[in-house]
């Protein structure tokens, strides 16, 4: 029997929702950026993260989670 992603997403907690929080990028690599938000500051892979252009990045939850940003 097969189980759907989604199904083991959802079985594990996994969630897909993303969030936006404000900050600045301090640094820049090929593959990762360097976040601040005032309090926390994080490499975040740029495969996950988008930049707003306002200020602001919408990255999933569980890596604002996982990143301290929340």
């Amino acid at each position: 029997m097969a189980i759907a992603f989604d199904e083991m997403d959802h079985a594990f907690g996994v969630t897909k929702s993303s969030i936006d929080i404000a900050g600045e990028k301090r640094a820049e690599t090929e593959k990762a950026f360097q976040l601040y938000d005032g309090k926390t500051t994080a490499w975040v892979p740029q495969s996950q993260v988008e930049d707003n252009g306002d200020g602001t990045f919408t990255l999933p939850e569980w890596l604002a989670l996982k990143s301290g940003f929340i």
